[in-house]
C-alpha cells in the first residue's frame, strides 16, 4: 500500500483487517509475490512489473490506466474503498484457496481424456476448474483461467449480469448477494454451463457453453476498460497465463480454451 492520505490508507487497512493477507506500507524482498497494490497518482510507477493476478487498485483524479483492475477518484467515498478493497481481498483469497487446492489434492478420477459436464453455481465452477486443472500441465496456472472463464459464463452468460451492473455491484459491497438472488430467481434458475473436456496427444480444448444471450467478443476484444471504476480482465488473464489460446464463438455464449502439450 503506497497512499500518501492518511485517511485512504486507514481505510485499506481496515477493509484488510482479519483477513488472511497482511498489510504493508513498504514494498515485499525481491521475488516476493503481492497480491494487492493500493496506489495513488504519485505511486503509479508501482503498477509496472507486478504478477498477473496482483489485485491493483489506483486512487487518482483524472488518470486512465489500463494497469490497474480499479480506477477510483482521490476523493473516493471511504464505503465504496472498503467494499472495492473486501472484493481485491476476495479475489487474492480464491487465487491462493484455488492454488492450494490443486497442490494437495489428486484427481479421483485419473487422468480425464474426456468428459462432459454442466455446473450452475460459483460454487460448482470453483470445484470443476480444480478438477479439470489436475488433468492439465501447469494446473496451478490453469485452474484460475479456467475459473475465470467459468465464472464469465454464470454471472455474464447465464444470470446476465454486464459488466456495468457488477462494477456497481462491487462498489456497493452487493455482487455475491446478487449472483445467489438470481440463481435463486425463476429467471435463471434452470440455466446451465455446459463444458466439453478433450484431451488429444498434442491438445487440450475445453469448451464452455453457456445459456445467455451472448456478447459481441470482437467488439469486447477492442474496447478499453472505463477511466474510472472497476476494468474487469477475467478473459485477458485466462488468455495470458492459463491457456496457449482463448476463443470466443458463435455468438458469444460459447468459449474454446486449448493448451498445447509438449511432445513427450
Amino acid at each position: 500500500m503506497q497512499l500518501a492520505d492518511a485517511g485512504l490508507a486507514e481505510v485499506v487497512g481496515e477493509a484488510l483487517a482479519g483477513r488472511l493477507l497482511g498489510v504493508s506500507d513498504t514494498l515485499p524482498p525481491d521475488g516476493e509475490a503481492l497480491a494487492i497494490m493500493v496506489v495513488d497518482a504519485s505511486h503509479i510507477g508501482l503498477l509496472d512489473g507486478l504478477a498477473e493476478t496482483t489485485q491493483t487498485i489506483l486512487i487518482a483524479d483524472n488518470v486512465a490506466d489500463d494497469r490497474a483492475d480499479f480506477v477510483l477518484p482521490a476523493d473516493v467515498d471511504h464505503t465504496i474503498l472498503k467494499s472495492v478493497v473486501t472484493a481485491a481481498a476476495e479475489f487474492c483469497e480464491q487465487v491462493q484457496t484455488l492454488r492450494s487446492d490443486v497442490a494437495r489434492r489428486q484427481s479421483a478420477v485419473g487422468n480425464i481424456i474426456s468428459g462432459q459436464f454442466a455446473i450452475r453455481t460459483l460454487d460448482e465452477a470453483r470445484n470443476l476448474a480444480t478438477m479439470l486443472a489436475l488433468a492439465c500441465p501447469n494446473s496451478d496456472l490453469v485452474v484460475i483461467g479456467l475459473q475465470e472463464l467459468l465464472i464469465n459464463a454464470v454471472e455474464h452468460g447465464n444470470l446476465e449480469i454486464t459488466g456495468e451492473e457488477k462494477q456497481d455491484l462491487i462498489m456497493e459491497g452487493r455482487w455475491r448477494d446478487e449472483v445467489e438472488r438470481r440463481l435463486a430467481s425463476e429467471e435463471y434458475a434452470d440455466r446451465l454451463v455446459q463444458v466439453s473436456f478433450q484431451r488429444g496427444a498434442r491438445l487440450i480444448a475445453i469448451t464452455i457453453q453457456d445459456d445467455g444471450m451472448g456478447f459481441d467478443y470482437e467488439r469486447h476484444e477492442k474496447e478499453k476498460g472505463p477511466v474510472e471504476g472497476y476494468r474487469g480482465r477475467g478473459i485477458a488473464l485466462a488468455r495470458d497465463m492459463s491457456f496457449s489460446s482463448v476463443a470466443y464463438l458463435g455468438r458469444g455464449n460459447l468459449v474454446e480454451a486449448t493448451i498445447l502439450l509438449e511432445a513427450e
